[in-house]
């Protein structure tokens, strides 16, 4: 059953090291999962209800937090910190609950909330199961409300954001009862079932609460659909685009695009890792899944991928700042002489070193099956001289068809111009590829959606960085150039309400008014200064 454990107060602080706060009150909620799905669900509902009332009551604010993997600011100081991270709650759907007509109903499950994805991993993907997620993200370490409330998305070519699981959800909002909101698209569950803990709501707020950005209440459970399992090969290699590869990706001609390595079929995922400052037509990094056709379970599975471009970040960046103190070639940064701070960071080359560490990784493993929760990366932060070392990341998405403008006006940014650049060589681009949202806010809002990443080093890089300011410019450079795009709520670089209104006009009005009409008086309860910036809280 589930528990809610009172703690001290203290400091927070989320997983990337670049948000910090002070809570007064914490509350571990903890799920000891029993086998009555429904008897578990109303006995949830009646402790979380009870909890949310009484901060309710004391006018505070509560922050919900999974794994803290977010980069937006979801959290006031004094807030009341909820924790999830032993909030793991999995139960498969009792026959009688389903509608009639239903198939593959051993497919679907309950999850709650705070559940981690490899959590859920592990547990659709055990032998007799053997399920998987359709798509994940960049690694498996954050809750599910975490995931699917910021449209996170695994970049594989036919599927969208991680919300593309999501067939029903139940909201905790300190009412007489938790309220369900089921897809009007994929009706699963009988009514009567359902309110044996909820009562059943509008399914036309589905959509606008399935990205929920911390603004719609307590997730405390989700109704998934997964997929059989399905199995990938591996590539990573480097080379030189074709002078065609940009009209190729923007048609959706990806078999094409990557060459005869996938026997003339589309990759299952496919990823490119650029140089800024090296210019288009020059060698770029590559990771492409191959889809690896299989009748049954195959004997001998591949090993677990961890190596990313954000760990090789982390790791090689780091070390970068070990050798400026040797460099004899401080001469050759053609910045101007008097910024010495970037002369000295620019000699710390982030892209030539993660080019260097692909490199050495690279393989074609394309007859070794691998798993989605194989090929998805556990988070493992990377450590110096028992230093904490972090990464940034931002991410916009933008049309498909405009990634050859949209890239060349990114390269164009970082080359800067005649002999001088613009920024230090503290980031790279990387690219992937999905489909539209069918979330209101979801920020992968094309039809088909090219993902640009700008990582690179963390804002509290001891000799400071250039990519927050790269991310922030390049959006000036899009929106002057009249090319939409969005921003991924969960990363850094984000926009302010005037700039969402453009990018999702009346979206806002939907999520605000079925924010309101689920929460009425509590909504002040579930509000954050990322919110408010983003016009999407209070008035």
């Amino acid at each position: 059953m589930t528990q809610i454990e009172k703690k001290f107060g203290g400091p927070w602080i989320n997983e990337h090291r670049s948000i910090a706060k002070i809570h007064r009150r914490k509350y571990e909620l903890q799920e000891d999962a029993g086998d009555d799905v429904a008897h578990e669900l109303a006995g949830r509902g009646r402790i979380l209800r009870e909890f949310i009332r009484s901060e309710a009551d004391r006018d505070r604010e509560l922050c919900i937090t999974g794994s803290g993997w977010s980069q937006s600011d979801l959290y006031y100081n004094f807030s009341t910190l909820v924790t999830t991270d032993n909030d793991h709650g999995i139960w498969e759907i009792p026959d009688e609950a389903f509608r009639e007509g239903v198939e593959g109903r051993h497919r679907y499950a309950m999850v709650t909330g705070g559940t981690k994805i490899y959590q859920l991993m592990d547990w659709l993907g055990r032998s007799g199961r053997d399920l998987s997620l359709r798509t994940a993200g960049s690694h498996k370490g954050q809750s599910l409300a975490g995931i699917v409330g910021t449209g996170s998305h695994g970049s594989t070519l036919k599927e969208t954001g991680c919300e593309t699981h999501i067939r029903g959800m139940v909201l905790s909002r300190g009412k007489n009862r938790d309220v369900w909101l089921g897809s009007p698209d994929h009706p699963v569950l009988r009514d009567d079932w359902i309110e044996e803990f909820a009562s059943v709501g509008d399914s036309a707020m589905f959509a606008d609460a399935l990205v929920h950005l911390g603004g719609m209440g307590f997730v405390s459970a989700y109704l998934i659909e997964a997929v059989d399992e399905f199995y990938c090969g591996l590539v990573k290699r480097a080379r030189v685009l074709p002078d065609n590869w940009f009209e190729l990706v923007e048609q959706g001609r990806f078999a094409e695009a990557v060459g005869d390595i996938t026997d003339g079929r589309d990759p299952h995922y496919y990823e490119l890792t650029f140089d800024p400052f090296d210019g288009l037509g020059h060698e770029v990094c590559e990771t492409i899944w191959t889809e690896y056709a299989a009748a049954t379970k195959p004997d001998n599975l591949g090993g677990q991928v961890n190596r990313t471009t954000l760990e090789a970040i982390s790791e090689k960046g780091a070390k970068g700042l070990i050798g400026v103190t040797k460099h004899e070639d401080i001469d050759a940064n053609p910045l101007p002489a008097e910024d010495i701070e970037g002369r000295i960071r620019d000699l710390i080359d982030v892209p030539r070193q993660i080019f260097d560490d692909f490199k050495d990784n690279a393989c074609d493993e394309r007859d070794t099956p691998r798993t989605l929760a194989q090929l998805t990366a556990e988070w493992q932060p990377h450590r110096l001289m028992n230093i904490r070392v972090d990464v940034y990341n931002a991410a916009l998405a933008v049309p498909r068809e405009r990634l050859g403008e949209v890239m060349k006006i990114a390269m164009d940014m970082a080359e800067g111009e005649g002999n001088i650049r613009q920024f230090s060589k503290d980031f790279v681009y990387t690219v992937r590829f999905a489909k539209k949202s069918p979330a209101t806010m979801g920020f992968l809002k094309f039809e088909d959606n090219a993902i640009i990443n700008i990582d690179g080093l963390p804002k509290n890089f001891i000799l400071g960085t250039d990519a927050p300011m790269a991310a922030e410019h390049l959006q000036h450079l899009l929106k002057k150039a009249d090319i939409p795009f969005t921003m991924h709520w969960g990363k850094d670089a984000q926009l302010g309400a005037k700039a969402i209104r453009e990018q999702y006009g009346l979206a806002v009005d939907r999520y605000r008014a079925t924010r309101e009409a689920l929460l009425e008086e509590n909504a002040e309860v579930f509000v954050s200064p990322a919110l408010e910036q983003w016009g999407l809280g209070e008035d």
